[in-house]
């Protein structure tokens, strides 16, 4: 009994913070009502509360969830193997909600401290696990020169996610060919 409980409780939280990602993904986290987000769950309003104290607590959940996804990738994110190939290509949209969930999450964390905290814990979580990889692959390499690296990795993923679903054309051959030379230079060998 206490189990199927305990499911119950997984279940309905689980509800919350995908109806939160649907409502963050079409609105925003800051247009997204309680109302909204209990209706597309499933739930009330007043349910929603037994399981969340604030609508806080739920892009905190949501943030925690979209860390362990890209912990799970980080390894096919420093591959560089096709890399270019995946981050310009036409996304798919499950690819092009994450880039949309990202950049609300980014916008939230700029207006509210507790996001942003939660954000900068992440970002330390995905930091680490990158290192562990990099120094891995590249065992000679200071772990100075791997976070610099990584940076580098990450402010060009992020130009990428923000610029490329605007993009009426695709990338121009030299483009390319830049991006090509910037990644050798990060991820060699």
């Amino acid at each position: 009994m206490k189990t199927n409980c305990i499911q119950k409780h997984t279940d309905h939280r689980q509800r919350i913070i995908d109806a939160m990602k649907e409502q963050a993904i079409s609105k925003g986290f800051h247009k997204a009502s309680m109302s909204e987000v209990a209706k597309s769950a499933g739930l009330s309003v007043g349910q929603i509360y037994r399981y969340f104290a604030h609508k806080d607590d739920i892009l905190c959940a949501l943030v925690e969830q979209t860390t362990l996804y890209r912990l799970e990738f980080m390894s096919e994110f420093l591959n560089k193997q096709n890399w270019l190939a995946r981050h310009v290509a036409t996304p798919s949209e499950a690819i092009h909600n994450m880039r949309i969930l990202t950049i609300e999450i980014k916008a939230e964390a700029a207006r509210n401290t507790v996001i942003s905290n939660i954000c900068y814990e992440s970002h330390l979580l995905l930091q680490n696990r990158a290192i562990e990889i990099m120094q891995e692959r590249y065992p000679t390499m200071e772990k100075e020169e791997i976070i610099a690296r990584i940076d580098l990795l990450i402010t060009i993923t992020e130009g990428f996610m923000t610029r490329w679903d605007d993009q009426r054309e695709p990338p121009s051959a030299a483009t390319i060919n830049l991006y090509s030379k910037v990644l050798e230079d990060i991820l060699p060998g």
